[in-house]
C-alpha cells in the first residue's frame, strides 16, 4: 500500500515536455523553426536573421570612414550564403530608396572550372544575379597568370620553381596561363597545400578586381560555421600569425580594400532556412575536395569534426566563432612583412625559427657520398626556398633569388610550398608573387642604403 502511495507521488511531480512550443520572441505564434536552443515562428526568424546582418553592416560602416556612396564589391561563389548575403545587401540598400548606402554594387565570380575539367560555371551564376541589375565580372582563375593581375598593371616577370627557384621573364608565349596553372596544381602532392593555394589565388585575384575597379569594399560570405571551422583548420596549418585578420569581421589589411564578412554571426543552417523561406536557389560548385572522405585534407577533417560535433552540441560553432572574434593581430606585425603568396602578415625571423624546429635532411652514414646526398637534398630545399648548400656558390645571382623568395614567405606558404613535387615541367607561380620578391628587394635595399648614410644625414625623417 506504501508503495503505491509513492508512485503516485512521484509521477505527480514529474514535468512532462509539452509537444507544442511558442515562438520565443512573439509569446504567441507557433514556433517551426529551432536553432541552437531557441525556437522561433517563421515571420520572428526572418526579422531576427535580418536584423543580425544589418547590425554587422552598420558596424563595419560606422567603424569606416564612408557614411555613405560607397562602392562595393560582392565576393559570389553562388552557394548558399553569398546567395543569401547578395540578397540581405540589395535589400538594405533599397530600404531608402533616395538614399542609398552604396552608390554602386559589382558581383564578382570567379571560375574554377578547369581544376576539374567541368563546364564554366559564370552563364549560370550571371543568370542568377541578373535580376538585381548589378555590374558583373566573370573571371577565370587561371587568369591570375596574366600580367595586369598585378599592382602596376604591366608585371610580367614569374618566378620558376625547378632545379632553382629564380625570377625570370615570362618570354615562352607557348604555355598558356591554363597550363601554368594545372602544372602547379597538379605536382602539389597534399590536398591541404592545394586548398590552400587554390583559397589565396582568388583572393589576391578579388582584392586586385576590387581595386582596379574602384571599390573600396569587399564583401565575403564566410558564415560562423564557416569562420569556426577556418579557425581551427588555419591554426593546425600554421597561419595563428595571421588568424585574426582572416577570420575577423572587418580588416583593413589590404589598406585600400576592406574586407568585411556581415555574415559572420548566421549558422549555415540558419542561411538555409533562410533561403528556403525566400525561395533563392544557390549554385553547386563542386571544389577539389568534395565527396572525398573526412582525411581528405585538414580543412575536410575539421568540417567534419565541427559539424559532426554542432550535432551533439549546438553551442559548439558560436562557442568557437566568439573565441576567435576575441583575438587580435599582434603588434609586431609590420606592413613590409607581408607574404607574398598570401598576401598575409608573417613573424620576421620565421625561417631560422623553422630550420631550428624541422629536421629537413637525414645525414649519410657515408662520409664519400655526404656531399652528394647534401647536394641533392639543398637543390630540392632551394628550390623549395629553404636553404643553400655549402656545394653551391653563394655569389650565384640565382642563389640570391632563392634567399630572397624564401625570406618573403609566411610559415604555412613555406610549408606549402615543400609540397610540390619537381619534375621537367614548369613550374611558375603567378606574375604578383613575383612582384612582391621585387618590392621587397627594393625596401631591403633602401633600408641598408639609409643606414649606411645615416649618419651623414642632417636631420631625421620625421623632422624633414
Amino acid at each position: 500500500m506504501c508503495s503505491i502511495q509513492e508512485e503516485t507521488l512521484l509521477e505527480s511531480n514529474v514535468k512532462i515536455k509539452p509537444t507544442t512550443k511558442n515562438c520565443v520572441k512573439c509569446k504567441t505564434a507557433k514556433a517551426i523553426i529551432l536553432v541552437r536552443h531557441s525556437t522561433y515562428c517563421k515571420k520572428c526568424f526572418q526579422h531576427v536573421f535580418v536584423g543580425k546582418f544589418r547590425k554587422n553592416v552598420e558596424k563595419s560602416r560606422t567603424a569606416s570612414n564612408f557614411s555613405s556612396g560607397e562602392k562595393v564589391m560582392i565576393g559570389f561563389s553562388g552557394g548558399t550564403s553569398s546567395r543569401a548575403m547578395l540578397q540581405l545587401i540589395s535589400e538594405y540598400n533599397e530600404a531608402i530608396p533616395h538614399k542609398r548606402v552604396y552608390s554602386e554594387i559589382v558581383v564578382c565570380h570567379i571560375d574554377e572550372s578547369l581544376l576539374l575539367n567541368q563546364k564554366s560555371t559564370i552563364p549560370q551564376i550571371e543568370q542568377s544575379v541578373r535580376k538585381y541589375n548589378y555590374p558583373f565580372i566573370g573571371l577565370y582563375l587561371q587568369d591570375i597568370y596574366n600580367s595586369d593581375v598585378t599592382k602596376n598593371g604591366c608585371y610580367n616577370s614569374v618566378i620558376e620553381i625547378a632545379i632553382d627557384a629564380k625570377i625570370s621573364q615570362q618570354e615562352d608565349s607557348t604555355i598558356s596561363s591554363s597550363e601554368k596553372l594545372l602544372s602547379l596544381l597538379n605536382n602539389i602532392s597534399k590536398l591541404t597545400a592545394k586548398e590552400d593555394f587554390i583559397w589565396y589565388l582568388k583572393l589576391c585575384y578579388l582584392i586586385d578586381t576590387a581595386r582596379k575597379n574602384g571599390c573600396t569594399r569587399l564583401f565575403l560570405g564566410d558564415c560562423s560555421t564557416r569562420l569556426s571551422i577556418k579557425i581551427i583548420s588555419l591554426t593546425s596549418k600554421g597561419r595563428g600569425f595571421s588568424l585574426p585578420l582572416e577570420t575577423s569581421s572587418e580588416t583593413d589589411w589590404f589598406e585600400d580594400v576592406i574586407i568585411t564578412r556581415p555574415m559572420k554571426d548566421m549558422l549555415a543552417k540558419e542561411i538555409g532556412i533562410y533561403n528556403q523561406f525566400i525561395g533563392l536557389d544557390d549554385v553547386y560548385i563542386q571544389g577539389v575536395t568534395s565527396m572525398m572522405h573526412a582525411k581528405a585534407s585538414i580543412e575536410r577533417l575539421t568540417e567534419d569534426f565541427i559539424v559532426g560535433l554542432e550535432k551533439e552540441f549546438p553551442s559548439t560553432v558560436s562557442t568557437i566563432a566568439r573565441t576567435g572574434a576575441k583575438l587580435t593581430p599582434s603588434d609586431s606585425i609590420m606592413k613590409e612583412n607581408r607574404c607574398v603568396v598570401c598576401l598575409m602578415p608573417y613573424q620576421e625571423n620565421n625561417k631560422i625559427w623553422q630550420n631550428r624546429i624541422i629536421v629537413m635532411t637525414i645525414p649519410s652514414s657515408q662520409k664519400s657520398n655526404e656531399c652528394n646526398d647534401i647536394r641533392l637534398n639543398c637543390s630540392r630545399n632551394i628550390a623549395l626556398g629553404d636553404c643553400i648548400s655549402c656545394c653551391d656558390d653563394t655569389n650565384n645571382d640565382e642563389s640570391m633569388a632563392n634567399v630572397e623568395f624564401a625570406d618573403s614567405l609566411c610559415y604555412a606558404c613555406r610549408v606549402n610550398i615543400r609540397d610540390i613535387k619537381l619534375t621537367d615541367k614548369k613550374i611558375i607561380l603567378p606574375p604578383y608573387v613575383a612582384e612582391g620578391v621585387e618590392e621587397r628587394k627594393k625596401n631591403f635595399n633602401r633600408k641598408q642604403m639609409k643606414k649606411h648614410i645615416e649618419e651623414y644625414l642632417l636631420c631625421s625623417e620625421e623632422e624633414l
